[in-house]
């Protein structure tokens, strides 16, 4: 008879259920069919626009799936129900389920960063039914990458299994109109191209001149006999030779990269390859540019090949030249005289969201140092992991991914990690590795950058610090418990673990720690750590709610007021402290424009005001990295100034900063080469895509260019071709000529396969270099442009122009077009087959192809992206045949090597081709687009004619006025004239009738005096006569 204690029971109970669970989670995992598809970006819920996908979820098995016990976790780009979304209480506005809602029998909750559950409370689902479940999500999604693999099941009894159907991306329908394919009603940039389209916008492949070509284009290039073919390649011919000890590790690279034996100090073989050093007075600024240290000259003559720098990085970038000509075989005789433009041409390499291993990244630094470039920057932790051990245990949870929700093992899986922490999202790199990669890099004239976040972007080693303190007790704290609970969202991690606080004394420390750490591993690897970057700001709403920033929080309106005027000043001391750190331990400092530039208020402080250099870290040098090219300030009166906020890299320069330019939408190398929704890559509100055109044509050291589209508020203030007229662009101080350097980067969010990274790094990465190293003739024509000015005499100040004023802006696309073929001649005959054999994947698109009527007659034409290939189509058996007639129905197209032994080094994308296609979707959003335009012109030219007309009637109207003032005014002048005329005349009347009474008078008077005297003279001879007689 059995007996069974109470243990027994339990444990055998215990195995029951566990082996329910396991059941109930395999059997729904792998009887759920999931199907999700975007079905437009354009609807509008709550006058909120917003996008909609439908989740198909279909039992395939042949029994019910259960209403309840389990739930679905998957990882979701965009973020769902942002209307419910209650972004202050950090969950869903449904408050029954606990902030999460009711859809469709399944309760949805957002857990953090792109996860969300689905719990089933009533969702059963009968044999071969499906169940349909409407997806509302901000902003839109373009692309197949949005909706990452690996969605998985756990039931009740906390058992997990990934769905079959959704590890890899078959799941996710196709986007195939104009309603899930564009991003905005006008969004040309994300129309997928047909091969008509790429067909119409090809050049034919013109090899001339690039026998001896290179990448990045040296400065001076003479060739002394085009005739002599050399052989540089041929094994057992030539031997690398080298007196200089210092040389030894450059002998044995160049060896190891051509295959060619070394030779002892003293050369002996006849053919010789001779690395030397020189003095930096041998390589004069005006011949090889302002960098010594990294200028080379390379000699190739029949019987000897030098290589001179003044340093082991200029005989390292000599090497890498030569090694370019030496995949041509035989080159002709010449002399390159050679050093960069700018001493800083850097790539940012993502290795926190998706971890690659070491050997992963030295592909990535072999492929850097092929084309000079020179710093490495590595993104060692973020929101989505940790990947370098930094001590205290932290990297053991903090660099894996699974299902952990209190993450005490790991962190919460994201970005399509599985949920057993095994596969791509997990690992990270051991002391002994980093050290390894420091000196790998270095023998290449690589220096690897460490990128940490201080600031936002940062839970990742928040959580595995706090972890280890809870666990080991030993570590550094980043986060007060005991603080707010939940902050605005930043980057979708509302917890107030997503960000490190600048005001917590503990934070220094850590600033401390992580210096020190660094320190020892460089010295270790025997190099010495000089740069640490800041890659993220400070989150402000913690900043806003924390005791330690604020001891009495902002309760009203008028104290968040002054609080936030007070962030830039929490900050400016901030750096003011990490100043003295890194001054103490002779570190130089690095970070974003947003990291050096001050937080906006309402008072005298804006995103434009630099952090003064001289006064928190004067004596070391601080690198900023400007990779804002499309936010803009509008002013908020008329007197106040638009703030362009690219134009900060002038203000950190002149403020005494060294500026690495980045513009997005010419260096975001996450991003595909097309418009594809099935490409893989990223994308964002500014930047869709980045061609191999655009990373080639920009202008680094132009203050004016290399802006995105511009918005509608400074259209008539930016040119077409990205550049500020010269009121809104930012001058230089005096003595100051250019920027720093350049950064490209590569985010690997949405890349956890390597060979997809390099893909889509190379060959951008060369036209990245091509700027980086070499200052092209157009650049010069990419600058500031004039504000429109009509003709001197067409002059009319007060009367509103028929046509918008246009920026004037004469670029020199001739000489632009003419230098970007040379480049892609270079690239398409060489470069893509040499990185091929050294296992650097290159990206080939699919073909361009059109039918062309000759007469009577159709022909086909097409091209492909590199010279030396042709034109495939596949046939009923799956097989590829050369395709050079019209077909005769629809094929699917690829272009392929001509020569059958190289065709495996290539995997160019393939398309369907429609050779009756008579207009393209492309060209009929661009019609779209241009009618639509004509249309807004049209009522635009309505407008101001109605503004001329009613501008002249009223000018009209005021000269009547005038002229009817005028007249009124004439008319009581003359009245006037005419009234003081006729008093004129009445007071001259009445003068001259005065005049003559008076004479009269006069007259009266006389002639009565003449009476008087007459008779006084009568009288007086009377007398005398009396007298006499």
């Amino acid at each position: 008879m059995w007996k069974l204690s109470v243990g027994g029971l339990v444990g055998i109970i215990l195995c029951f259920q566990y082996a329910y669970g396991q059941k109930l989670a395999n059997k729904i995992a792998n009887n759920l069919g999931v199907k999700y598809a975007v079905r437009t970006n354009f609807a509008v819920v709550g006058r909120v626009p917003q996008s909609v996908a439908i989740l198909t979820l279909k039992n395939k098995g042949n029994t019910e799936l259960p209403s309840s016990g389990y739930s679905i976790f998957f990882c979701h780009d965009n973020f769902l129900f942002p209307v419910s979304y209650q972004e202050e209480l950090g969950k869903y506005e449904s408050a029954p389920y606990g902030g999460s809602l009711l859809i469709d029998g399944y309760i949805f909750h957002f857990i953090h960063g792109c996860m969300y559950e689905m719990k089933a409370i009533n969702a059963a689902i009968k044999p071969q039914e499906s169940k349909n479940i409407t997806l509302y999500f901000s902003p839109f999604s373009v692309s197949k990458h949005d909706a990452f693999r690996n969605w998985y099941i756990v039931d009740d009894a906390s058992n997990y299994k990934v769905i079959p159907d959704t590890q890899n991306r078959d799941f996710v329908a196709d986007f195939e109109t104009p309603l899930n394919q564009l991003r905005r009603t006008d969004d040309l940039d994300s129309v997928p191209l047909e091969p008509q389209d790429r067909q119409n916008n090809t050049v034919p492949f013109n090899n001339t001149g690039t026998s001896n070509g290179v990448i990045p284009k040296p400065r001076v290039q003479t060739i002394v006999n085009a005739a002599a073919n050399i052989d540089i390649k041929t094994p057992g011919v030539w031997k690398i030779s080298t007196k200089h000890r210092a040389l030894a590790a450059a002998k044995k690279y160049l060896a190891s990269e051509t295959n060619i034996k070394t030779d002892d100090v003293a050369p002996s073989n006849p053919k010789t390859i001779e690395l030397n050093l020189k003095p930096a007075s041998y390589f004069p600024t005006n011949e090889y540019g302002p960098f010594s240290d990294e200028a080379y000259e390379l000699k190739i003559n029949p019987n000897k090949i030098e290589i001179n720098g003044a340093s082991y990085n200029g005989v390292i970038n000599g090497i890498h030249t030569l090694t370019s000509l030496q995949a041509w075989g035989k080159v002709s005789r010449q002399t390159i005289k050679d050093g960069p433009r700018f001493s800083e041409r850097a790539l940012k390499l993502d290795i926190a969201s998706n971890f690659y291993k070491p050997s992963e990244i030295k592909r990535i630094i072999d492929l850097m140092a092929y084309y000079k470039l020179n710093r490495l920057y590595l993104q060692i932790w973020n929101n989505h992991g940790l990947r370098l051990d930094i001590g205290f245990g932290v990297a053991e949870i903090a660099g894996k991914r699974c299902h952990d929700r209190e993450e005490q093992r790991c962190l919460f899986t994201q970005l399509g990690s599985k949920p057993d922490g095994t596969g791509k999202g997990n690992g990270y790199l051991t002391p002994s590795q980093f050290q390894n990669l420091l000196k790998y890099a270095a023998k290449r004239n690589i220096m690897i950058v460490p990128s940490i976040n201080v600031g936002d972007d940062a839970r990742a080693v928040v959580v595995g610090m706090h972890r280890a303190i809870q666990q080991n007790n030993e570590g550094i704290s980043l986060f007060d418990p005991t603080e707010v609970a939940d902050l605005r969202m930043s980057g979708r991690y509302p917890g107030k673990d997503s960000a490190i606080n600048p005001c917590r004394p503990e934070t220094l420390d850590f600033v401390r720690y992580m210096l020190g750490n660094f320190t020892d591993l460089y010295a270790r690897a025997g190099i010495r750590f000089n740069r640490l970057h800041f890659g993220s700001d400070f989150n402000t709403e913690q900043m806003m709610t924390s005791k330690h920033c604020f001891p009495n929080p902002p309760r009203n309106a008028t104290e968040l007021q002054a609080a936030r005027s007070h962030l830039t000043f929490i900050k400016a001391e901030f750096l003011k402290n990490i100043g003295d750190i890194f001054e103490g331990a002779k570190v130089d400092l690095s970070g974003t424009v947003d990291f050096f530039t001050g937080f906006p208020d309402n008072s005298h402080v804006s995103r434009m005001t630099v952090m003064d250099k001289s006064k928190r870290y004067p004596n070391i040098s601080a690198y900023a990295i400007n990779d804002d090219y499309m936010r803009f300030n509008p002013p908020a009166t008329p007197n106040v100034p638009m703030e362009v906020y690219s134009q900060r890299a002038q203000l950190l320069k002149n403020n005494g900063y060294k500026v690495l330019v980045s513009p997005p939408h010419k260096t975001k190398f996450d991003t595909a080469y097309e418009p594809d929704p099935n490409a893989p890559g990223d994308y964002s509100v500014a930047t869709r895509n980045v061609s191999l055109r655009e990373a080639f044509s920009w202008a680094p050291n132009s203050r004016c260019c290399n802006l995105n589209l511009a918005p509608e508020q400074i259209a008539n203030e930016v040119t077409k071709h990205g550049c500020l007229t010269d009121p809104l662009c930012e001058p230089f101080s005096e003595g100051i000529s250019g920027f720093d350097g350049t950064l490209a980067t590569i985010d690997s969010r949405k890349l956890p396969d390597i060979d997809t990274a390099i893909q889509l790094l190379s060959p951008r990465l060369m036209a990245f270099a091509e700027r980086s190293w070499t200052e092209a003739k157009w650049e010069e024509s990419f600058k500031g442009a004039t504000p429109y000015q009509p003709p001197t005499g067409q002059r009319q100040p007060q009367l509103p122009p028929l046509t918008p004023p246009t920026p004037i802006l004469d670029v020199d696309f001739a000489e632009q077009e003419k230098d970007y073929q040379r480049f892609r001649n270079i690239v398409g005959a060489r470069e893509v087959v040499r990185l091929a054999f050294k296992r650097l994947p290159v990206f080939c698109s699919a073909p361009g192809a059109r039918v062309v009527k000759e007469g009577a007659v159709s022909k086909l034409q097409s091209s492909c992206m590199y010279p030396n290939m042709l034109l495939f189509a596949k046939n009923d058996l799956g097989q590829y045949e050369a395709l050079t007639t019209v077909p005769n129905k629809n094929v699917t197209i690829k272009c392929m090597y001509h020569l059958p032994k190289y065709r495996s080094l290539f995997d160019c994308q393939e398309q369907r081709f429609d050779a009756n296609l008579d207009k393209t979707p492309y060209e009929h959003v661009s019609d779209h687009i241009q009618q639509r335009a004509d249309a807004i012109r049209r009522e635009q030219e309505a407008v101001r004619r109605q503004q001329q007309q009613a501008y002249l009637a009223q000018q009209a109207l005021i000269a009547r006025q005038q002229q009817a003032l005028l007249q009124q005014q004439q008319a009581q002048l003359q009245a006037q004239q005419q009234a003081q005329q006729q008093g004129q005349q009445q007071g001259q009347q009445r003068r001259q009738g005065a005049s003559t009474a008076q004479q009269g008078r006069g007259q009266v008077g006389q002639n009565r005096q003449a009476g008087v005297q007459r008779g006084a003279g009568l009288g007086g001879r009377a007398q005398q006569q009396r007298m006499t007689g």
